[in-house]
């Protein structure tokens, strides 16, 4: 056992030894972090010049429906190239748009109507830079050291989640400034963010297959993505769970991205650094809930599927009890087990549903998760601004809140996705293995 432990020490410190990964994870950090800056500012901006919940829905509907179309594109192109390359221009990109937002902002004649095509922009570019940055990963480290660096890129998310909104909120709400001066040092910083992650990728050492790339024709591409398709549909467990999880993503995207910015605003009649302080209290919630899964045995937490939905449905209660909250302190701690919850059942659940898919499948299966993801999302937010343009915010919490507890429910009744995690009943042999029967 000694001898064991010993060997497995230096792979775990050769990750922290290597440049290639410190260099990588410095960049996306920076990109995470210009990310979330963008995304707190952007709603307080519409909000800034005079938008109503739906102008709000629009905006970030215009920005979420370019990310859904083009993102199986941008998987492909970053397969066809250098996925350094694209990454490293998309940043560029992000640096361009916030840069001259956060300039017109500062000059103080920027009108509404530009933030459509401004947020439309940013979802094209983001379609690229998700896919690419995925794909840069596994060609900059070891395969054996795969599994930690993507553990610690799900830590560096979560630190920018934590830390993003609530430096971004800070800024906004600076004292002393005139008006909309916070909006723009809050854009400039993002943009000063997807400079620096592009200049770090810079120094990105050419080894191994960093600027590698497989050569595929783009009919090959389509023809990978087609048996992907046909696989994944084929496992009706992992089918209904895939809409399981995008009819969650529908529920929750338009309360948290449209509602949070109005129900801080108008419901508690706060500032911008609060609406910060509450995304980042989700995110500290959501590192403890993963910190408490790696402590906790998996036998304490119960089957997998029970848990989820369980969970879930406890999550649409606090959703009602978020809009109907009158109090900042109570709304954090409501946010803070929201993420909690998140951070137990995500991991686990993604853990799952990896292990249940072939190696050779894994990236396609998974960006099929991602579409249904971002293809849910602009319809929630559309759907939340045409709410609230008629109903107040906190409405939309209950009818959100609601929904979501029946879903749940109507998932426990099933025995399929009840099931999940169980030993299987076929003598070891892997169900997803048939594609007539799916399971």
């Amino acid at each position: 056992m000694p001898n064991t432990e010993s060997a497995l020490r230096p792979d775990r410190l050769a990750l922290w030894r290597d440049r290639r990964f410190l260099w990588l994870s410095a960049a996306w950090f920076c990109s995470i972090l210009g990310q979330q800056t963008a995304l707190i500012a952007l709603p307080w901006l519409v909000l800034g010049l005079g938008g109503d919940g739906l102008a709000l829905g629009l905006v970030v509907t215009a920005m979420e429906l370019p990310r859904a179309v083009f993102i199986i594109v941008g998987g492909a192109v970053a397969d066809r190239h250098s996925p350094r390359r694209v990454f490293q221009c998309s940043l560029l990109c992000c640096t361009a748009l916030l840069a001259a937002l956060g300039l017109a902002q500062l000059g103080g004649g920027l009108p509404l109507a530009l933030l459509y095509p401004f947020a439309a922009a940013m979802g094209v570019i983001a379609a690229f830079t998700g896919p690419s940055a995925a794909a840069l990963l596994p060609n900059t480290v070891p395969e054996a050291q795969l599994q930690q660096a993507n553990s610690c890129f799900m830590a560096v998310n979560q630190l920018t989640l934590l830390a993003g909104p609530a430096l971004a909120g800070a800024l906004i709400a600076l004292p002393g400034l005139r008006a909309g001066g916070g909006l723009s040092l809050a854009f400039l910083l993002g943009a000063a963010c997807f400079l620096a992650g592009s200049l770090l990728l810079t120094r990105l050492p050419a080894g191994r297959t960093v600027d590698a790339a497989p050569r595929q024709s783009a009919a090959g591409i389509l023809r990978s993505i087609g048996r992907g398709a046909v696989w994944t549909w084929g496992d009706a467990t992992l089918r209904a769970l895939f809409f399981y999880w995008a009819a969650i993503a529908f529920l929750t995207a338009g309360p948290i991205q449209i509602g949070l910015p109005l129900l801080v605003r108008d419901a508690l009649r706060l500032d911008a650094a609060y609406f910060g302080t509450l995304l980042s209290s989700q995110a500290a919630g959501s590192l403890l809930g993963m910190a408490l899964l790696a402590a906790l045995p998996a036998r304490a937490l119960g089957r997998l599927g029970l848990m989820v939905f369980c969970v879930d449905g406890l999550m649409g209660a606090l959703i009602i009890g978020l809009g109907l909250s009158g109090d900042f302190v109570a709304s954090s701690a409501m946010m803070c087990l929201i993420g909690l919850l998140g951070g137990l059942v995500q991991v686990r659940l993604m853990a799952w549903i990896q292990s249940r898919i072939p190696p050779d499948m894994r990236g396609r299966v998974m960006s099929f998760l991602m579409f249904m993801m971002a293809a849910v999302t602009p319809l929630s937010t559309t759907l939340a601004g045409l709410i609230l343009a008629s109903s107040p915010v906190r409405g939309l919490y209950a009818g959100a809140g609601l929904a979501l507890m029946a879903v749940a429910v109507l998932a426990l009744s099933s025995a399929r996705l009840r099931g999940i995690g169980a030993p299987e009943k076929t003598g070891g042999d892997r169900p997803v293995h048939s594609l007539q029967t799916g399971d």
